[in-house]
């Protein structure tokens, strides 16, 4: 799956975490609206998402995240194209930063807001120069106060990139400075589980890219220095659990004030193209000031369009696990796809490696009168499933058996510009952190109106999608806790007028009530409106 930047904003979201709710065999998890905390589990394992941005592998920094990635901290704002690789065994989550190629101006502008007293302003301001060289500067600040504790925060990210590029090679600098400022967030029943600490924090994500020759095109090598922050300057909060944990090897307080911790990464990767195949080679290096970890892989692709075969290794120093993995996807008639996964890892003896195994995926699709009805199934064998702490610091890990799931979707346009984008996952055994049944059903349609409208200077989008998940299980160290079912409606409509956008969308239309972390009660009905207006002087 992959969504472009038209096709990122045009889908409503305001969080890398809304975008993947489209995602099957993914359940989502936040306390509250945009402010809070936010993680996702692959195949219910919180510690099988990986984000890497600009091939930069973001490291979960904040103590209090237990070495699970919070989600909510990726600006997807700063994005141009999200792809996402769903092997047997985990979720890679690829993001390439925006970029501009023209040297005319771009200036854009986004105003939203919404219930919840939610404001949302973005710039931005990019250009490339007849030299070839590029400078690009964006901001995005917004803030939200909830009255019936879905969350109260507000942050301020900033953007700027300065760079080169040639016919052959280029090389650019890059940073992305975020401050996010969120106050406690109380449960409301049962009383007694504790609440989600304030937080005061920057984060900061620069590197430094230089790069020769083409992806697409011939061979190519390019290295990548970044380094990344997190610094906590939060008020104390007494009585709150300060046991250390281990993240990438770094022992670091679960809730501290003044805290910072950081680390540096060292990418080289290179590659090329052999007739139908292509092969890449990289070198991941982390830096701390207690350790060096290195993580090489390899990449084999051979075929061509949409008949690919590939194979896929690795070895992480840093989570302490072997990983390869074969895959193949297959369309040998217009109307029927094939794809199929297997993934083992070998995990370390040593603490945070947990068991080795095996996992499959596969999936096989049918074109029904330009609909794609696809089925598929994924399996594992026992593993170690992570937990989120920054929810409770009582949640805990634990090994679980196999773990099957079964998936359908239904995808593609059904009538004169309506469309379906909808799917529904059966697990037959659902463990910790995975509901039973798991569904989002969308309708959609889209319009540009050509014959009234030739000069493309109008469109039209409306969707509708109700999503369902069962009962989720949170095992604590005491025993375990559950959030109930939830059924939410939704709907967006978004009017194009020359370059501008109107945008409005109500989320939970009919005021349901529920959770997703069992105590944190979610927003009702949200309603969201905004433009987005883009210029090329």
């Amino acid at each position: 799956m992959e969504w472009n930047r038209e096709e990122m904003f045009a889908s409503g979201s305001l969080t890398l975490l809304d975008l993947l709710d489209h995602v099957p065999e993914l359940t989502t998890f936040r306390s509250g609206w945009i402010s809070t905390p936010q993680v996702a589990a692959y195949n219910g394992d919180v510690g099988k998402v990986r984000v890497f941005i600009d091939d930069v592998e973001m490291d979960a920094l904040n103590g209090r995240e237990g070495g699970v990635l919070d989600l909510g901290s990726i600006q997807i704002w700063t994005l141009e194209h999200v792809t996402l690789e769903r092997s047997a065994s985990e979720l890679r989550v690829y993001l390439r930063t925006w970029r501009v190629e023209r040297t005319t101006p771009y200036t854009r502008t986004d105003i939203v807001t919404g219930n919840e007293n939610t404001n949302l302003y973005r710039g931005y301001y990019g250009k490339r120069y007849e030299r070839g060289q590029v400078l690009q500067i964006a901001g995005q600040q917004y803030g939200t106060s909830s009255s019936r504790t879905a969350g109260t925060g507000d942050g301020l990210s900033l953007l700027g990139r300065i760079g080169i590029g040639k016919k052959s090679w280029s090389a650019d600098a890059y940073v992305n400075r975020t401050r996010v400022n969120r106050s406690t967030q109380t449960v409301l029943f049962p009383s007694d589980r504790p609440a989600i600490p304030p937080l005061d924090a920057t984060n900061t994500l620069a590197y430094l890219r230089a790069g020769y020759g083409h992806v697409d095109a011939g061979p190519w090598v390019q290295i990548i220095a970044a380094t990344q922050q997190f610094k906590e300057s939060s008020s104390h909060t007494s009585g709150t659990p300060t046991a250390s944990t281990t993240t990438g090897g770094i022992a670091v307080p679960r809730d501290t004030a003044d805290t910072t911790t950081s680390s540096s990464q060292l990418v080289i990767g290179g590659g090329l193209r052999f007739g139908p195949g292509r092969l890449i080679l990289q070198e991941r290096m982390r830096m701390t000031a207690h350790r060096r970890d290195f993580g090489p892989s390899a990449r084999l692709e051979v075929g061509s369009g949409l008949n690919v075969v590939g194979a896929y290794a690795e070895s992480d120093a840093l989570r302490r696990v072997t990983l390869t993995e074969a895959s193949v996807r297959l369309q040998p008639l217009s109307f029927i796809a094939l794809s199929a996964s297997a993934s083992h890892r070998t995990a370390s003896i040593e603490p945070g490696g947990g068991p080795s195994g095996t996992a499959i995926r596969g999936s096989a699709g049918v074109k029904l009168f330009g609909l794609w009805l696809s089925g598929g199934v994924i399996t594992s064998d026992t593993t170690l499933r992570g937990a989120a702490p920054v929810y409770d610091t009582s949640y805990v890990s634990g090994a679980v058996g196999r773990s099957t799931g079964v998936t359908t979707t239904l995808r593609g346009p059904v009538w004169k510009g309506i469309g379906t984008d909808s799917w529904i996952t059966h697990w037959s055994n659902p463990l910790m952190y995975q509901p039973r049944y798991e569904s989002r059903s969308e309708i959609n349609y889209s319009n540009n109106f050509e014959t009234r409208f030739p000069t493309g200077n109008f469109s039209l989008r409306a969707s509708a999608a109700m999503e369902y998940r069962g009962r989720v299980s949170f095992p604590t160290s005491a025993d375990a806790i559950g959030a109930g079912s939830s059924r939410v409606l939704s709907g967006l409509l978004e009017i194009r007028i020359l370059r501008a956008v109107i945008s409005y969308q109500q989320r939970n239309i009919l005021a349901y009530q529920y959770e997703i972390i069992p105590g944190f009660q979610m927003p009702r009905v949200l309603a969201i409106y905004g433009v987005r207006w883009e210029f090329w002087n």
